[in-house]
């Protein structure tokens, strides 16, 4: 029973003790923070008292430096103002004329000020008329050398302007003689060209006049030559020809009829010829039945061929292939002529 009583006590005991150990705790700790706080509050006093010795000690090593720099800046004023005092006491004579020349004009200067200003004027005028002076004798010496320049250059175009003039006159002598000549010679081809024109032009009338008495009268009727017709790539190469190299190839064409017309008018002129024949007319009888077709043929293929013979007729080339063609032709008439009788 007393073991019971004694551990309530001893538990109590125990939570008292702990209580107060508790109760110490909060108490050591807040020591602790106070004591913490206290060092920190020492710490931020002691940087802050550096801190502030610090600037104390910068800005005293600038004052120091300001004095020692207003010390230098008073040494150099007092030597400026030694030097002033020097040049105001050289100055004053002038001062003194300046006043003496004022009170002798007074109306014109009334202070010393305004003479000043009149001296002040009159340098700058002068220093601007001495500037535009250097610049105009610049400027002339540039001048002179440029127009030096120009004339040489002028003096040299002239010279081979000139030449170029007798060049050119020489060139315009020779273009005319060549054009004189030139000329003559067309004027002499113009002359030329006229003759053989107008010689070309009766060879076609002549040739005209031979085919157009061919073909005209009654045997025209009966002995018929056709010109060949003409190709269509020469037709088309024709087209570039002027109207007289046309005239010409037409006339080449003509004279072959024409010789063809020959060689049957002279194969008939043989056979009459060989068959005694007379001429009669050929109104009175037809082509086929007696002699007189064959005097008819005979008269005009003599008419023609004596044409041809007397200058308008066929070349030699012509000539050998229209003997040919006389052959056929007269062994065509003779059966037209034995198949009528």
């Amino acid at each position: 029973g007393g073991g019971r009583g004694e551990s309530p006590r001893r538990e109590e005991a125990f939570h008292r003790r702990e209580e107060g150990l508790r109760k110490k705790d909060l108490e050591l700790q807040e020591s602790l923070i106070k004591f913490n706080k206290f060092l920190q509050e020492n710490e931020s006093k002691r940087n802050r008292a550096e801190k502030r010795a610090q600037e104390e000690a910068k800005q005293r090593r600038a004052k120091e430096a300001e004095i020692a720099k207003l010390k230098t800046e008073l040494e150099t004023m007092k030597g400026e103002f030694s030097k002033l005092e020097d040049v105001v006491s050289r100055n004053l004579k002038y001062q003194r004329y300046l006043e003496t020349v004022q009170e002798a004009v007074p109306e014109d200067y009334p202070e010393v000020s305004d003479l000043l200003n009149r001296y002040k004027t009159l340098k700058d005028a002068n220093a601007d008329l001495t500037h535009r002076l250097q610049q105009h004798e610049h400027m002339n010496e540039s001048k002179r050398g440029e127009y030096v320049h120009y004339t040489k250059e002028q003096t040299n175009d002239i010279l081979n302007s000139n030449n170029m003039i007798a060049s050119m006159q020489k060139a315009l002598e020779n273009a005319e003689s060549d054009a004189f000549r030139v000329q003559n010679e067309l004027d002499s081809q113009i002359r030329s060209t006229s003759d053989r024109t107008l010689e070309i032009g009766q060879a076609l009338m002549a040739i005209d006049n031979l085919l157009q008495r061919c073909t005209s009268k009654k045997h025209g009727n009966y002995l018929k030559h056709f010109q060949a017709s003409e190709d269509p790539q020469q037709a088309v190469q024709n087209k570039h020809l002027d109207e007289l190299a046309r005239k010409g190839k037409a006339a080449m064409s003509e004279l072959d009829v024409i010789a063809a017309y020959i060689v049957d008018f002279r194969s008939i002129v043989d056979e009459m010829r060989s068959a005694g024949g007379r001429y009669r007319d050929p109104a009175a009888a037809p082509f086929g039945s007696g002699n007189g077709a064959g005097s008819a043929g005979s008269t005009e293929g003599a008419q023609a061929g004596d044409a041809v013979h007397h200058g308008h007729g066929a070349s030699s080339g012509e000539q050998t292939a229209n003997a040919e063609l006389s052959a056929s032709t007269s062994t065509s008439f003779n059966r037209n002529k034995n198949s009528k009788k």
